[in-house]
């Protein structure tokens, strides 16, 4: 099924890593990413070179490539050791043009025997789920332990109203406030599953650390009778995380801080505006009301499946 290509390590350069061949690899992968992303759909920074180098170049990543008879790249995979106990994780692209061949079937046989060589589970992640690799998944006892939809909003028009609780302040991100925004994260998320509980110090300095990270765009609600209820932080192009307090939800509070945060964007010439939302939150039919449109899936299985 995979007769007509040619299978090999793909180097990926790095810091320490300028072997001959390794600039026309790093480009060849990007713009398989890239048609891969055009026809699946899914996280827009699949395709960016940064973040291709993050999984395919981390130190202790081994990769295989396929190419055609023309030399062109029509498949790739890459496993990714984890810390010690923590296996590994594997990723693998087919060219949209180049399916149906076994590909898919024989990189993820690869892929799983090559990071079931490290102690603990093994993961396989991908940022544009398509009902094939789902298929294939299930097929060889893989269970999906995470998966969010991709969405997108364009800015093009004016970015609808919506109301706030009477009395509502809104306080934008700064150094002295920032903790009260890591506070209103805590309280939001802490009883989500996988909860990583980070403190104000590590959260503050993830969201701030970020360069396309925009301080103006993100703000914290406070309500009378509740205190801070919600916060939204945002980044180019992004509406990275949105949480309310259990006590302040059912009024509106999250889709006045989307719209706030999607206002400013646009004041600041922002065109569109992308978000992830997990699978499971009743809060991406809020997203649609607000404009936001299906643009794909990521997700993560676990292999062997992980006990019910």
């Amino acid at each position: 099924m995979t007769d007509g290509v040619t299978w090999a390590p793909l180097p990926f350069e790095n810091a320490r890593d300028r072997r001959p061949g390794c600039a026309r690899d790093d480009a060849d992968l990007i713009s398989l990413a890239r048609r891969c992303l055009d026809v699946d759909g899914g996280l827009p920074l699949a395709a960016d070179p940064g973040f291709l180098r993050r999984r395919w170049a981390a130190e202790g990543t081994v990769t295989v490539q396929a190419r055609d008879h023309a030399g062109m790249l029509v498949a790739a995979g890459a496993v990714r050791p984890g810390s010690a106990g923590d296996g590994a994780t594997f990723t693998g692209m087919v060219d949209p043009f180049a399916r149906e061949r076994g590909l898919g079937a024989h990189l993820l046989s690869w892929g799983l025997a090559e990071a079931g060589r490290h102690a603990g589970p093994v993961t396989v992640e991908t940022e544009s789920l398509t009902a094939g690799a789902e298929t294939l998944f299930a097929a060889r006892g893989l269970r999906q332990v995470f998966a969010e939809d991709v969405m997108r909003v364009d800015l093009a028009d004016a970015v609808p109203g919506r109301d706030w609780p009477e009395g509502t302040i809104l306080t934008g991100w700064t150094g002295a406030t920032a903790g009260r925004f890591h506070a209103v994260y805590d309280a939001a998320f802490r009883e989500r599953p996988g909860f990583p509980g980070s403190t104000a110090e590590q959260w503050i300095a993830d969201v701030a650390d970020d360069d396309e990270f925009r301080p103006a765009w993100s703000v914290l609600a406070t309500v009378p009778g509740l205190g801070d209820a919600g916060f939204v932080t945002a980044a180019v192009d992004w509406i990275v995380q949105v949480g309310v307090v259990p006590a302040a939800r059912g009024r509106g509070i999250g889709g006045a801080l989307v719209t706030e945060a999607l206002r400013r964007m646009r004041a600041d010439g922002g065109t569109h505006a992308w978000l992830d939302v997990n699978v499971d939150n009743p809060a991406v039919r809020l997203y649609r009301k607000l404009g936001f449109e299906h643009r794909g899936r990521r997700a993560r299985y676990r292999f062997p499946a992980p006990a019910a």
